[in-house]
């Protein structure tokens, strides 16, 4: 039901305001400016002004030809995905500060990832999880539970903001291994008692096997001491996911000019 109403919304889009595809689109450098351009603003306090930027962002992402950019379906998934969430988050009738920086956060990092594959600025969160791991690693040897758990909680939060740009820099199976690595060491960090000797050999994989993973210095196979959640996104199409990014422009629109129909005169 779900597909229904976002294909009727596209159908929509494409009815009332006409729509051609951008032969070569914007440039993947234009949508790392964009982006930028978008987390400054909201970082300014200015949300209505990051709101007009993020819809322009999404028209010219949605218009985008992937011809010849290398990216894989799941990256394409991933940048839409941080695009929604954050107008999931400027649209609030009560705001969460914390919550909208971090999303636009996410959103720039993605885009930054597609543009500046060989610098991308996620790679400054790898440390910060090391930083993590090795916390952990404190509290194993001085049988302190609550550190464990408080490190990989951090460990979690650190990889939430760069897992977009992760699926966008490296491929699905890498990706995954390291999304399964992180959710599996927060899981038995929780579980009481906590596993000590398992939990310890998982540690043990980030220097050796996660790390190079993440910075794609040895993309093989992740050994995982605990079965992760399902990391493999459905089978969508490269079609599939253009049509819910095109979707997610035509709401905004519609959104928008309902608004405007609802409450004239209070400009």
């Amino acid at each position: 039901m779900r597909w229904m109403v976002g294909l009727w919304v596209v159908l929509f889009w494409l009815g009332g305001s006409g729509w051609s595809w951008a032969a070569g689109g914007e440039s993947v450098e234009s949508w790392s400016q964009q982006a930028e351009r978008v987390d400054r603003l909201v970082r300014e306090g200015k949300g209505e002004e990051a709101r007009e930027e993020l819809s322009k962002l999404a028209r010219s992402f949605s218009e985008g030809d992937f011809s010849d950019v290398h990216l894989s379906v799941e990256g394409i998934g991933a940048l839409s995905g941080t695009l929604v969430e954050l107008d999931r988050e400027l649209v609030r009738v009560m705001t969460h500060p914390q919550k909208l920086k971090e999303a636009s956060e996410r959103m720039r990092l993605a885009f930054d990832a597609l543009a500046h594959p060989s610098q991308p600025l996620w790679q400054g969160y790898v440390s910060r999880m090391g930083n993590d791991i090795r916390e952990m690693e404190r509290g194993i040897k001085k049988d302190h539970p609550e550190t464990v758990l408080s490190g990989a909680e951090e460990l979690k939060a650190h990889f939430r903001q760069i897992e977009p740009a992760l699926w966008v820099s490296r491929n699905p199976e890498t990706a995954g291994a390291v999304q399964s690595y992180v959710y599996s060491l927060e899981r038995q960090a929780g579980k009481k008692p906590v596993p000590w000797v398992p939990l310890q050999s998982a540690l043990e994989q980030w220097e050796h096997m996660i790390r190079p993973s993440i910075l794609g210095k040895g993309e093989g196979a992740l050994a995982i001491t605990d079965e992760g959640p399902d990391w493999r996104m459905p089978a969508l199409t490269v079609s599939g996911v253009l049509l819910f990014a095109l979707g997610y422009v035509g709401w905004r629109k519609y959104r928008s000019e309902q608004h405007e129909v609802v409450t004239p005169g209070r400009r």
